[in-house]
């Protein structure tokens, strides 16, 4: 008999693949197991040793014994190989299994590798379709733009969110003080490259290997760790892993005892210590010392700053005000809360920037930092907030990057910070190091919103198309489910500055229900005004005349809007007549706040609209005067794009095409001539000479973009 069939007479080869199954199945309970209680690393490769060791005996024994009627016995080679049905279904079984587990461990390993060829020939079917005269989808049309590869920097590092091992439902803030406070930690090196909170909340209890993660931040390194807690003793587990070779660079495991009394002075030991051997392991210099005190010694108060801090890139007026009530629930609970009360002045400051533009709301944010600055003069988050205060506020763009530098002593590493500085220079109105800045902050933002769709905006304000379709394609990526709202700014930019309306149509058919209702109703009314839908604006509006839309560049009211349908539409007499209401409406406003320059914008085009020439100009003047327009360059511009319209109203073709050529050499702009054409006061003049002569220098229809 040859050594094959002797081995499978004897069941060797029904055991070896039995083997490999339960062992498999061994070793995925063991790593869901040991990781919930904490055990060592050495613990998971001891198990795999000892698996592999047990192999060979395990096939040895095989061969040596067979198990019959009458138990367990050596084989003496004189009983035939079990046949029988029940054998070989046994042996469909095991082998079915065997090849699941092959195909599993093929696609954990691989499957990533393997979508790649997938995608990129889904990417060649469009171009196929179009070559035969098949109808493509705007989708498939348009080149698929990979975005930016992220290389690895030295010092670069993740840090994971901690696990909760704990059945504790109180420890949960524990756990994320502890992630907090350690990215402040890390962020006081000036040699580590510290990926913001912001992106790493999203891999909280991910599936995603270390390297999947490692290539999707650009980090050469990822901190994971775990925290368990029972009783009055917490163990919190960390390790530093090699996001290339998947090597262990650091680990250690800290148990402490917990009360109620030090949980702050705990988790921050921990963080320094992490820190500081952090550090040593990546070859970069120690940590610096904070010198900041604990923030709070109340846990229901450091719980609500935590639950407050959790939306912080939200910026909808109903969750800012959300938050602002959280930090003071915060305050009662702890009146020194200095961190607590620079968030409330930051959000302040937000509904000021973002709603209102309200002196109240201004003051009150000062209010609330200057507090916090008096009693913690040095702490570098209150100057960050500070920074971002006097820039929002005041548009102190010296003042504020004043301020950042004093808290990069602090926070050097700050991601925060670098994305702030961004900002800063764009409304100063330096393209080129707005540019630069927020493209570092990608760097150590790659998954916050907020980051990308500056970045897509800052692509819009300069009309770059393929930098739009870039930064829009990696939000797009985002948890596969980027946020509505700034998935509305690619759609926009191929509305007002290509005047292509279609993105913006599927937009609003499909995502712009996920937005708050003011915002998805200006998406729409945008469109369907833009797109002569007339009726569509109509129903949108409604019979409220005292409502209107705004936002840091417009307050319309809807006496306003009905003026300008009605004027699209050649009724002169009723335009003139909802202008009137607009204008009881603006008064109203400016009588409370004379120097918004939105309210004075809206009043120059419902002047405008009545035939008031000078008084309309002159408002219009007043509005670009006012100090806010004078220093913040984005705004100006789109004032300037909102006077157009006034002179659209007032003068003849040939001045409002030489004011449309000025316009469109800003360096910054949110309007391009497509778009601007297709506003009715624009588009009655796009077959006068003037306006031919700004579309062959202009107009980027046909052209591919």
């Amino acid at each position: 008999m040859s050594l094959y069939n002797e081995l499978k007479r004897r069941n060797v080869f029904r055991v070896a693949a039995a083997y490999v199954v339960i062992g498999w199945l061994i070793l995925q309970v063991a790593e869901i197991v040991l990781g919930f209680i904490g055990a060592p690393e050495w613990v998971g490769k001891a198990l795999i040793a000892l698996l592999l060791l047990g192999f060979v005996p395990v096939l040895a024994i095989a061969w040596v014994f067979e198990v019959g009627p009458e138990g367990i016995r050596r084989d003496d080679g004189s009983n035939a190989r079990d046949a029988s049905p029940q054998a070989r279904r046994l042996d469909v079984i095991t082998l079915g299994a065997v090849v699941l587990v092959v195909i599993l461990l093929a696609w954990q390993h691989l499957g990533t590798a393997l979508q790649g060829p997938q995608q990129e020939a889904a990417g060649d079917a469009a171009p196929a379709a179009v070559a035969q005269g098949q109808p493509a989808p705007e989708q498939a049309r348009r080149p698929r733009l990979e975005p930016p590869p992220f290389e690895p920097l030295p010092g670069s590092i993740a840090v994971l969110p901690f696990a909760n091992r704990s059945a504790e439902p109180d420890t949960a803030y524990f756990v994320d003080g502890v992630h907090d406070d350690l990215l402040t930690q890390l962020a006081r090196n000036g040699d580590l490259r510290v990926i913001s909170r912001t992106s790493m909340m999203e891999y909280r209890d991910t599936t995603k290997n270390v390297r999947q993660i490692g290539e999707e931040l650009g980090v050469a390194t990822i901190l994971e760790g775990a925290v368990q807690r029972a009783g009055q003793r917490v163990r919190i587990n960390a390790q530093l892993i090699d996001t290339q070779t998947d090597a262990h660079l650091w680990a250690e495991t800290f148990d402490r005892e917990l009360t109620p009394e030090n949980v702050f002075e705990i988790q921050s030991d921990i963080a320094a210590a992490i820190a500081a051997a952090l550090g040593s392991a990546l070859g970069v210099g120690e940590p610096m010392s904070s010198g900041a005190a604990v923030p709070t010694k109340s846990a229901e108060a450091y719980d609500l700053f935590l639950r407050a801090r959790a939306t912080r890139e939200v910026w909808a007026e109903a969750e800012t005000r959300a938050r602002m009530a959280l930090y003071r629930q915060a305050l009662e609970f702890d009146e020194n809360f200095v961190l607590a009360m620079a968030e409330l002045g930051r959000e302040y400051t937000n509904i000021f920037w973002h709603h209102s533009r309200r002196d109240e709301d201004r003051r009150e944010g000062g209010r609330w930092i200057d507090r916090a600055l008096a009693l913690e003069p040095d702490n570098p988050e209150v100057r960050l907030a500070r920074a971002e205060f006097l820039y929002r506020a005041y548009l102190d763009y010296e003042g504020a990057l004043e301020e950042l530098d004093r808290a990069a002593i602090g926070l050097p590493g700050s991601a925060e910070m670098v994305a702030l500085r961004g900002f800063i220079l764009r409304r100063a109105g330096r393209v080129q190091e707005m540019i630069e800045t927020m493209q570092s902050a990608a760097l150590l933002a790659p998954r916050s919103e907020q980051v990308l769709v500056t970045l897509i905006e800052n692509a819009w304000l300069v009309g770059d198309v393929d930098e739009v379709e870039r930064w829009h394609t990696r939000l797009e990526a985002l948890q596969g489910d980027a946020p509505a709202q700034g998935m509305a700014w690619r759609p926009r930019f191929r509305l007002q500055v290509l005047g292509d309306p279609a993105p913006l149509e599927r937009f609003v058919t499909t995502s712009s229900r996920d937005l708050p209702d003011s915002q998805a109703a200006y998406q729409e009314g945008l469109l369907y005004y833009l797109s002569g839908d007339y009726a569509s604006v109509e129903r949108l509006l409604g019979d409220d005349g005292e409502k209107w839309f705004e936002d840091q560049f417009e307050l319309v009211p809807t006496a306003l809007m009905r003026a300008r349908l009605s004027w699209a539409q050649g009724n002169s007499a009723e335009s003139a007549a909802q202008a009137k209401m607009a204008l009881t409406t603006l008064d109203a406003v400016l009588a409370q706040h004379p120097d918004d320059y939105r309210a004075l914008m809206a009043r120059a085009e419902a002047l405008a609209l009545r035939g008031e020439d000078e008084a309309a100009r002159e408002a219009a003047r007043q509005a670009l005067a006012q100090r806010i327009p004078s220093r913040d360059m984005v705004i100006r511009s789109e004032l300037t794009a909102q006077r157009l319209i006034v002179t659209g109203l007032l003068d003849s073709p040939e001045t409002l095409a030489a004011a449309m050529d000025d316009y469109l050499k800003l360096e910054m702009k949110y309007w391009g001539f497509d778009g601007l054409m297709l506003r009715p006061v624009f588009k009655q003049h796009r077959d006068h000479p003037a306006f031919q002569a700004l579309a062959a220098k202009y107009s980027r229809k046909g052209s591919g973009s």
